[in-house]
């Protein structure tokens, strides 16, 4: 399909229904995908950026992306660039309109790092146009999902508002579904679940039930002293936040259904 502001677009008026049928996460996404590419763009990515990884260097990420993207994010994790991506600093800024990345990129003031990242994008892997839709910003964390083209004949164009529009619908409805599919749930918190050992598991589930942590040995093979300091290290890993904030974190993440 074009993608030219003046073509025209119909949309899917199925997509809703489409998705309460399909029973796993990956065939939810492939409806994504659908949407995106029927639209005439050449790729599909949904990001979802626990707020702890944005506190630690140990979490990445977690990504759901078609194949065409697949050279794109080996790259990234690679390079380590969750930290050095302007999109990703808008979402954390409160920006919740359509992000055109060009356009976004020439109002800013970017660092060498994203910058880089934007040359590398364009110049080896191709990327003419980019739009992200943004779809959380809040205490959980942040998502999106961004969509991309190839295309040399659509690098100066405007795209067809109607095209963009429906996509960012489709989105955010994918997202509501991913947050309350129990498969996504673990997927989008396994990168967290992955940094806790036996010990900090044992001590989040007292923590979270509201028990004193003096009492701790009682129920845990723990000594309220190496209590204490398991509580500090775990508060470090998560960018040294209050243990008020920490149970919040752990408890709005649904950690315990998983641990």
């Amino acid at each position: 399909m074009d993608l030219n502001e003046n073509s025209t677009f119909i949309q899917n008026k199925y997509f809703i229904q489409n998705l309460y049928d399909a029973e796993t996460l990956t065939d939810k996404f492939s409806l994504l995908e659908k949407e995106i590419t029927n639209s005439g763009f050449c790729g599909a990515l949904y990001t979802f950026i626990p707020k702890l990884t944005r506190l630690t260097t140990s979490l990445q990420p977690v990504f759901q992306h078609t194949d065409s993207y697949q050279p794109i994010i080996n790259y990234y994790h690679k390079n380590d660039f969750s930290r050095h991506d302007f999109i990703i600093r808008l979402i954390e800024e409160g920006i919740l309109h359509t992000i055109d990345w060009w356009e976004e990129a020439n109002k800013m003031d970017l660092s060498k790092k994203e910058q880089q990242l934007i040359t590398v994008v364009k110049e080896t892997y191709g990327i003419t146009k980019g739009f992200t839709f943004p779809t959380l910003s809040n205490d959980l964390g942040y998502a999106a999902v961004s969509i991309i083209s190839f295309e040399d004949s659509y690098t100066n164009k405007t795209v067809n508002a109607d095209i963009l529009e429906h996509l960012k619908k489709c989105s955010r409805l994918y997202h509501d579904h991913a947050m309350i599919h129990q498969d996504a749930r673990y997927k989008f918190i396994l990168p967290i679940l992955k940094t806790l050992t036996p010990k900090k598991i044992a001590l989040i589930r007292y923590l979270i039930s509201g028990k004193p942590m003096k009492n701790i040995s009682k129920e845990v093979d723990i000594s309220t002293r190496y209590a204490e300091k398991l509580l500090i290290e775990i508060r470090k890993q998560f960018g040294n936040i209050s243990t008020n904030e920490l149970i919040y974190l752990l408890g709005l993440l649904n950690i315990p259904e998983y641990i």
